[in-house]
């Protein structure tokens, strides 16, 4: 699916595991009246979204440091499902929800739900169909969480570039926005932490920078300049191993629009804050996607090929990205 991320050698794959469902039956938000019948699936997700906030709470304010393996430079690390099947997931920022492989959920008999079929699942690359996974539990690290339910779908139909294989699964923002997620790309760590990070409390100091963020549904999205000529706002993305951009945008840069074609941009600027110098970059068709976001403004992907010199802490509340100095 993608090559290796490499600081030395600049080399990166170009898979961009962007999902999106378009509806999704949930918790939040439902009304239930006293003059309604008992509804017991109404009972069992209010059971469901109790345990996960009461393990998420649990958690310590400090976080755990987490390895993550950048072969197919995404943002992965082994997780535990259900106390027995081992996995890989990747840390999705531009994933909506929780996501497994069909195909991995059924190899290792994982509980499908029987419900009403689902609406597909569009990537950037594909779509698949899909259906609910129920999951005991799910261990990153020394943290569990309990209770989930997650979307399965078929990896191999929204992956263009299938060379080195794909995730077993994504972490998606349902469980990643209560999180101060920090990625250390050249650390290859990642930590995941409930409470503010000891550097914010601690004010504002030289030890970082920040760049505010603005949000579409679940997707973070940033100003960025490229060539000191185009500002536009793209979608930053931890499980994208390359740089995307639209078409219109590479005719604006004057750049070739070969889709998949390995380029570089001279300069590449997130909110005029973090710079970096001849980043590599793709031509990507944004228009499956962004026709599945109606309304959505964007015209690219912050991918690894930007981040790996980096040290980002997301904090999903306060929408910032502090870019922390080494």
């Amino acid at each position: 699916m993608t090559k290796s991320l490499s600081p030395s050698s600049d080399t990166f794959g170009t898979a961009s595991l962007h999902l999106r469902q378009s509806s999704m039956p949930h918790f939040r938000g439902r009304q239930m009246s006293t003059s309604a019948p008992f509804n017991a699936t109404f009972m069992y997700e209010m059971m469901r979204t109790t345990i996960i906030v009461v393990a998420l709470t649990a958690l310590t304010a400090f976080g755990e440091v987490i390895p993550f393996d950048p072969v197919r430079g995404l943002v992965e690390v082994e997780v535990t499902i259900d106390g027995r099947v081992k996995g890989t997931f990747g840390i999705d920022t531009g994933a909506d929800r929780l996501y497994i492989d069909s195909a991995f959920a059924r190899r290792h008999s994982l509980t499908f739900l029987r419900s009403t079929p689902q609406r597909p699942v569009v990537g950037i690359d594909g779509s698949s169909k899909a259906s609910f996974i129920d999951i005991r539990s799910l261990r990153i690290g020394k943290e569990t969480l309990y209770n989930l339910r997650a979307t399965a779908i078929n990896m191999d139909r929204i992956i263009k570039d299938k060379r080195l294989g794909y995730p077993d699964g994504l972490i998606g923002h349902d469980v990643l926005r209560r999180f101060y997620v920090t990625v250390d790309y050249p650390a290859r760590t990642i930590r995941l932490q409930m409470g503010q990070p000891d550097f914010m409390k601690a004010g504002k100091d030289s030890s970082y920078r920040t760049v505010r963020f603005s949000t579409y549904r679940h997707l973070i999205l940033v100003d960025v300049t490229l060539d000191d000529s185009v500002t536009v706002p793209m979608i930053l993305d931890y499980c994208a191993s390359y740089t995307s951009l639209s078409k219109s945008l590479e005719r604006q840069l004057g750049l070739d629009l070969k889709e998949d074609k390995k380029q570089r941009v001279a300069t590449m600027s997130v909110g005029d804050i973090v710079t970096s110098k001849n980043v590599p970059v793709v031509v990507t068709d944004l228009s499956r996607f962004k026709k599945s976001l109606r309304g959505a403004e964007f015209e690219g992907i912050v991918g690894a090929s930007f981040l790996y010199r980096y040290k980002f802490t997301i904090d999903y509340k306060g929408k910032r990205i502090y870019v922390h100095n080494r």
